[in-house]
């Protein structure tokens, strides 16, 4: 039994990838997890530590087992990175259909749910930590993205409750809720906005993240560096929530006031 073990599901690419690779060069055994079997095979080959495993955690049935075929095999999971999602197709909210509410919400919602859920025993064995990858959605709406909002909302909603009902087993939940990031999924819509290669207007540090970035806030909120935090949602968005630089500013004064 390992107890530097890591499963980080959506690893095949984006902020997922990223977190494997940095796991698995701080000595942790990373099995991701995704849907795309050329890409689980690209990111195993960066790193003999990282391993892969095919499988659709839309499907309750299919992510129990796939965690409970990994936690059979390692003997323990001491860390479970939740970071697979689906941005959808942006649409006004009297046109989003059944079916889009429901990919959604089984995808970013049930999944990490259902993964975490299952790796509970694995996880008690190991005291280890869960870190779900939630959005800046969660708490400030976008404009026709509501299916993809409620859910990363309702993610926060259950990292809380999870942390809550796992902290008597010694198991931390967190979540970290990024802003613009440069992911795979994500690069189509800053073409499309055109700022994928311009200053990026509406966070202080002028810019998207790289997925790295990401990676190393998820690392720490797993790692016991962060012992005593649980139940936290960390917002890692460039200053993108707090961001009022699209009001007029006020401008200063002879005598200092504003």
């Amino acid at each position: 039994m390992s107890d530097m073990t890591a499963v980080v599901t959506g690893g095949s690419s984006g902020i997922g990838e990223a977190t494997a690779a940095l796991l698995a060069a701080r000595g942790y055994e990373v099995t991701i997890i995704g849907r795309n079997e050329s890409r689980i095979a690209r990111v195993s080959a960066i790193d003999d530590r990282i391993d892969g495993v095919v499988a659709d955690l839309s499907d309750p049935a299919a992510a129990r087992q796939t965690i409970s075929e990994i936690g059979d095999r390692t003997g323990s999971i001491s860390v479970l990175v939740n970071a697979h999602g689906i941005l959808g197709t942006p649409t006004p909210l009297e046109r989003i259909s059944d079916q889009q509410w429901d990919e959604m919400l089984s995808t970013n919602l049930r999944g990490p749910i259902t993964t975490t859920t299952a790796a509970v025993p694995y996880l008690r064995a190991a005291g280890g930590s869960v870190v779900n990858v939630s959005s800046i959605n969660a708490i400030q709406a976008e404009p026709w993205m509501a299916p993809y909002g409620v859910a990363k909302a309702a993610l926060v909603g259950f990292t809380k409750y999870a942390a809550a009902d796992l902290a008597p087993y010694g198991i931390r939940v967190n979540a970290v809720l990024p802003g613009w990031v440069r992911t795979p999924m994500a690069i189509p819509y800053f073409e499309e906005a055109g700022v994928l290669d311009a200053p990026v207007t509406t966070n202080f540090q002028q810019r998207a993240a790289e997925p790295r970035e990401l990676a190393e806030v998820i690392a720490f909120l797993a790692s016991p560096a962060a012992s005593y935090v649980t139940g936290e949602c960390v917002v890692a968005d460039g200053g993108h929530w707090i961001n009022m630089r699209e009001l007029a500013p006020v401008a200063d004064s002879d005598d200092g006031e504003h």
